[in-house]
């Protein structure tokens, strides 16, 4: 398989491009997925309508596959083509001996498979466990909890604008 040419920016989706909640959080929600509300974090729209010029987009969610598809079609629709939306079945499940419950990881030498190389790619989660097999690739947000002043993807833009003007 030939290497991808653009970079690979993939996103999670709870608590890093969405919220999920079972109670209404007194603003309307963008869409339900019953039990859930789901609340998408603001400046989602201009943020993807910005990086899908430059990067090649993604999502790898830890939660079930029938969640992650339906906010993939809330979320990025046909305008945002996605090269692979993931769920939890591609995660390794790993023992978390803190919780003595599971964690999630997320291990991108997976999407090698998808034509990109390490170095190409991008993951932003709230959730560095999830990524700690490749922590250089890892590009941290705070967690997403529903409020509408949040600013952390007007943030993110520009720290991935930093980093293409560094990479010039």
């Amino acid at each position: 398989m030939a290497v991808k040419k653009r970079k690979l920016i993939v996103f999670d989706l709870d608590e890093t491009l969405v919220h999920a909640s079972k109670t209404e959080l007194g603003h309307p929600a963008a869409f339900a997925f019953p039990p859930y509300f789901v609340y998408q974090r603001p400046f989602l729209a201009e943020m993807l309508t910005t990086i899908a010029a430059e990067y090649d987009l993604a999502v790898w969610s830890s939660s079930s596959r029938e969640y992650v598809d339906a906010v993939v079609t809330h979320v990025f629709g046909a305008r945002y083509p996605l090269q692979f939306a993931w769920s939890v079945e591609r995660c390794v499940q790993k023992v978390d001996v803190r919780s003595n419950g599971y964690v999630y990881i997320k291990d991108l030498r997976k999407i090698q498979g998808q034509g990109y190389k390490l170095e190409q790619i991008m993951m932003v989660d709230d959730s560095p466990e999830k990524i700690a097999r490749q922590p250089k690739n890892h590009v941290a947000i705070a967690a997403y909890t529903g409020h509408q002043d949040d600013r952390a993807l007007l943030d993110l833009l520009q720290r991935l604008k930093s980093k293409n003007t560094a990479a010039a």
